[in-house]
């Protein structure tokens, strides 16, 4: 009798376990309105997509004009992909500064997990006239500015390039129209952002620094990492073409070489953040706008 009752209760708990459903992502649709505790968010197309997620236009019922960051599953499990969101989330809560993108709100809708982010109008790479010397000092400060708050948090960024620099019209709506908006430069795509402690090497191929292609000789990675790549950024405002060095000429100081031959006043100080030793690099981002600030050319 009591071996009948046993398996009775461990067919009932099997049955329990296959009537739990399973976690089903479902991305959103163009025009498909979103609620999360009251808030109601209409989405839009699509504006990209990358490794860890995709973004779509999205609006409030204040008319604010966000972005909806959307994470996708590909290979991961529903606990992976929860695990990437949270850990996005925490980064952005963290460093919430006028330099770095802002994040509105976070929830779960229908199995998928959203990040509700400030919208920008392009990212650097998609605005080719923010070029030269007249742009530099401008898109330094922005940029240095978030990265120095960042930094002095404990994180290290480690994926800033040109298509991670966002620009954003800063203006009044109330504001008469012969009032020009200006622009401001806002760091964006915290997803890989670590801990100085925690540091792993997850940035593109193409931006490895010195001290990850031979830490023996050149260093460790950690945040004069950042410093380098906002180096290779500005250097690539200066070049008539944006360039992508190799691994070769990484390691033979090609990037501080160009930097130091420019016309430019702005080329020692960019010289200066993209030496490969990291020992001999600048050290922080504050000290590489004090750099740039003393150039004679700022206006």
């Amino acid at each position: 009798m009591s071996g009948n009752n046993n398996n009775d209760h461990n067919d009932s708990g099997h049955r329990s376990r296959e009537l739990i459903p399973p976690k089903i992502f479902s991305p959103p649709t163009d025009g498909e309105q979103v609620e999360c505790d009251g808030r109601l968010y209409y989405l839009g197309g699509l504006i990209g997509q990358g490794h860890f997620g995709a973004v779509y236009e999205c609006t409030d019922e204040w008319g604010n004009a966000l972005v909806a960051k959307v994470l996708l599953p590909q290979s991961r499990s529903y606990e992976e992909v929860r695990k990437i969101w949270l850990g996005e989330l925490t980064s952005l809560l963290n460093l919430r500064h006028p330099n770095i993108t802002y994040v509105y709100d976070a929830f779960e809708y229908r199995d998928t997990f959203y990040l509700v982010i400030e919208r920008c109008v392009a990212n650097l790479a998609a605005w080719p006239t923010v070029r030269g010397d007249s742009w530099l000092p401008y898109v330094a400060r922005d940029v240095l500015q978030g990265l120095d708050f960042i930094h002095a948090r404990g994180y290290v960024h480690k994926d800033l390039h040109p298509g991670n620099v966002l620009v954003k019209w800063i203006g009044d709506s109330a504001a008469a129209a012969s009032d020009a908006p200006v622009l401001a430069f806002k760091i964006g795509d915290l997803g890989i952002s670590d801990l100085e402690s925690d540091l792993s090497a997850t940035m593109a191929d193409w931006m490895f620094p010195p001290e990850h292609l031979d830490p023996n000789q050149f260093g460790s990675i950690g945040q004069t990492t950042d410093i380098y790549h906002v180096g290779l950024l500005l250097l690539n405002l200066l070049l008539p073409t944006p360039r992508l060095f190799t691994n070769e000429e990484i390691v033979s100081a090609l990037p501080t070489r160009i930097a130091r031959a420019l016309p430019s006043p702005y080329g020692l100080p960019l010289a200066a953040a993209l030496i490969p030793r990291v020992a001999e690099r600048t050290a922080t981002a504050r000290d590489f706008w004090r750099a740039i600030r003393r150039a004679p050319s700022l206006v």
